[in-house]
């Protein structure tokens, strides 16, 4: 027999049998050592656990589980099944939509966990509409989304917000007009809030925000501001961006007063606006993108930079992590950002076609940037062109001069042969790298732009643009250098 350690490691022991309700149920049988079909687990969990699992199901999907038994059939209509209604083309046509949902809202007792509906395809039964937010199947409700889209502004009804304001932890709005408050509304357990296209008034939303004593998340899309001035000891994220009208731009400025546990700040389409950030207090502050030109005026506490040139560098922000800039091949702002925030881990840089920047740049190791030093790990390069002497001077920079770089992510737009990438792969100093544990990858790519912005509420995600820059890379191949 092979007594070594190698042989050891393809010794399977036969698993112990799993216990249920003090039963020992054994998963494995016999000399087969196969699995038990007969056994079922999901029937052996409380009613409480299946009205969960029914309650996460599509609408459709959760009611179709009346049929799997008769353990089965009073769960999806019992108060163990909180109600989860998405009332879209996937639950039914536009032509009975109506009926199905007030048919749904009728047989369920409640509580309601998710309700979302789009008013367009029920225009003319805007009374039954109304009758829905009343119903009291949604006594409750948990999480509330409103679709109006592409039409005007649909009214939100005040009772609704006044209704649901107590439970809701989520709320979602597009295409809606925030109704008119007597009096402020307290969302004692909302955590996220996604706007777009919503009609609210500074003052509202700046109470709103306030008010809301868990908020972590607000996302502002297609926004109308004069001037937004945010206020929250809880909010961990904001991102936002605005949509021109006859070529002006329609959200002025962001001030944000203070945050103390703001570690997001993300201007989606930098070009689109708002004109001017400034962020007063938010000492956690570690994640900023995109920032381009389009941004007139930064001030990050006594930092200022005017389209993108620092005009008052006072002080560092050592707080910052990951940052994505929207500025071409040009190195020497660049530069600058890093100076600002010198433990700084990733950075995001995205070039543009017919830009045409000197980045001959000499290191200066007795004036050094910290970040290259210390902290800097993670370099991508987007929509880089192989064939301009910019681009690859600005990528050879880092690749010379970065100590603890780990990884460079090169994407290239055009569609060229091994061939050529292993070519234009040599221009790149590799075997002179600063950091040995570095790897360069060089690899086709789809043109970048600011504004995937599918990501940037998910707090589960560390880095919300390695998702929308990376993810589609996972196809791609890359060559190592």
């Amino acid at each position: 027999m092979d007594d070594s350690p190698a042989a050891e490691m393809h010794v399977f022991k036969k698993p112990k049998p799993l216990r249920l309700y003090d039963q020992q149920a054994p998963l494995v049988g016999g000399d087969g050592g196969g699995y038990d079909l007969d056994l079922d687990l999901i029937n052996h969990l409380p009613d409480a656990i299946l009205g969960t699992i029914v309650s996460l199901l599509p609408t459709k999907d959760g009611a179709r589980t009346q049929a799997i038994s008769r353990r089965w059939l009073p769960l999806w209509r019992s108060h163990m099944a909180p109600l989860n209604l998405v009332a879209n083309y996937q639950l039914s046509d536009d032509k009975s939509r109506v009926a199905v949902v007030s048919k749904i809202l009728s047989d369920h007792p409640g509580p309601a966990r998710r309700f979302s509906l789009n008013p367009t395809c029920s225009q003319s039964f805007q009374a039954e509409v109304d009758g829905w937010f009343r119903s009291a199947s949604l006594a409750g409700l948990q999480e509330l989304q409103v679709t109006n889209l592409p039409m005007k502004h649909y009214p939100l009804p005040q009772h609704a917000l006044v209704r649901f304001s107590p439970t809701l932890r989520l709320l979602r709005l597009f295409g809606c007009q925030f109704p008119s408050l007597v009096a402020p509304l307290s969302f004692p357990f909302l955590e996220q809030l996604i706007l777009y296209d919503v009609g609210i008034s500074e003052d509202a939303l700046e109470t709103m925000i306030s008010g809301s004593t868990v908020l972590k998340s607000v996302s502002l899309h297609g926004m109308r501001f004069s001037r937004l001035c945010i206020s929250s000891p809880t909010l961990m994220s904001i991102s936002f961006y605005a949509l021109r009208s006859k070529g002006a731009i329609t959200f002025k400025e962001l001030v944000i007063r203070d945050a103390p546990s703001l570690e997001r700040l993300l201007p989606i389409f930098p070009e689109e606006g708002p004109a001017t950030i400034r962020v007063i207090r938010a000492p956690k502050l570690e994640i900023l993108g995109f920032l381009s030109k389009g941004i007139s005026t930064l001030r990050l506490g006594t930092m200022v930079f005017q389209k993108m040139i620092p005009v008052r560098l006072t002080s560092k922000m050592r707080t910052m992590k990951i940052l994505a800039l929207d500025v071409g091949e040009n190195l020497d702002t660049v530069v600058d950002f890093l100076k600002c925030f010198p433990c700084l881990q990733k950075l995001y840089v995205i070039s543009h076609q017919g830009n045409d920047m000197n980045n001959v740049r000499k290191y200066d190791p007795a004036n050094p940037i910290e970040c290259f030093e210390l902290h800097l790990k993670k370099v991508v390069l987007k929509n880089y062109d192989a064939d301009k002497k910019a681009c690859i001077d600005f990528a050879n920079f880092f690749i010379l001069n970065a100590k603890v770089l780990k990884e460079m992510e090169i994407g290239i737009l055009k569609e060229q042969t091994d061939q050529w990438m292993y070519y234009h792969g040599t221009k790149l100093q590799v075997e002179n790298r600063a950091s040995r544990d570095a790897r360069v990858k060089l690899g086709r790519d789809r043109y970048a732009i600011p504004g995937n912005h599918g990501h940037t509420h998910d707090l589960s995600l560390a880095d919300p643009f390695e998702k929308s820059l990376c993810g589609h890379n996972k196809s791609v191949r890359y060559s190592i250098l």
